[in-house]
């Protein structure tokens, strides 16, 4: 079963009341906001290991970026800065 069928009106890393209600996600919205996820997850684990000027960083940061902008377009940004905050919370 595709990820966005089920239990879509939840998303997967979002706290409780992040949004005002509940929402159902397109595919492509829960596709962007996976991906956020999962880039800010590899940034944490390579942030201690790797200068900030290797080019895994620099991809890295550059794929966060491209992806949270992808969110904007689709009209998921609060919900993609959610993301963003809770990885600045956790460090």
């Amino acid at each position: 079963m595709f990820p966005g069928e089920h239990g879509r009106e939840s998303m997967v890393g979002l706290p409780q009341g992040a949004t005002s209600s509940l929402r159902s996600y397109a595919p492509i919205q829960l596709f962007f906001l996976m991906r956020l996820s999962w880039l800010q997850r590899q940034r944490r684990e390579c942030i201690n290991v790797l200068n900030a000027n290797d080019w895994h960083m620099r991809l890295l940061n550059k794929a966060l970026y491209s992806t949270y902008q992808d969110c904007v377009r689709e009209g998921v940004e609060e919900e993609a800065k959610v993301v963003l905050r809770q990885e600045q919370q956790t460090n």
